[in-house]
């Protein structure tokens, strides 16, 4: 894990440790599911970072972006539970591990019910066909419904530092990989 990647994972961890048991936070930061971050004015200070984490102004925007679609995204899967719905919130540098990732969530929502598998495989390839994280955010939000209601966590962390990455045509199409392998290549895992 990179510097970049330590201090968004890092940011998120702290963050979202902060907002699990605020529910006028959660409440307020669904609200800004599929827009754009400034939109909103009142998201901004649970979403940006008290110090800059990124001195590259255009790796500012990006960060700023990753973290907010991460945690408007985290306070609706949260929504209505008591369990933290984020993995990943050990203080440690964890290594790479698709246990926990978006992919590995959503083939988690198929695992017990194959019956399910068409129309969430249909939903993860709107996903990764998005062309922007705001259109992202807008596809991801159904999935995410359906963890939630399985009582499925992901890893928020990593979710952001993915974000961050994705929105990065050079390496977006490593971000789409690794999560279409932890979705489709864990099925063999599984059964």
């Amino acid at each position: 894990m990179g510097e970049m990647d330590g201090a968004i994972a890092g940011f998120i961890r702290g963050r979202i440790k902060g907002l699990f048991h605020s529910k006028a936070a959660l409440a307020q930061l669904r609200r800004g599911i599929g827009k754009e971050i400034g939109e909103l004015p009142d998201l901004l200070g649970f979403v940006l970072p008290t110090d800059e984490i990124t001195s590259w102004a255009a790796g500012e925007e990006m960060v700023e972006k990753s973290i907010y679609t991460a945690l408007t995204l985290y306070a609706f899967h949260q929504q209505g539970s008591d369990r933290c719905m984020s993995a990943g919130l050990e203080e440690k540098v964890v290594a790479v591990s698709y246990k926990n990732s978006f992919g590995h969530a959503v083939r988690n929502l198929v695992k017990s019910d194959q019956n399910k598998e068409a129309a969430v495989t249909r939903r993860f390839d709107k996903v990764l066909t998005a062309q922007d994280v705001t259109e992202l955010a807008i596809h991801a939000r159904g999935l995410i419904g359906l963890l939630k209601k399985e009582n499925i966590t992901m890893d928020y962390p990593s979710f952001a530092v993915d974000l961050y990455w994705f929105q990065q045509q050079d390496v977006r199409r490593r971000v789409l990989l690794k999560w279409g392998k932890d979705y489709y290549m864990n099925k063999g895992r599984e059964d």
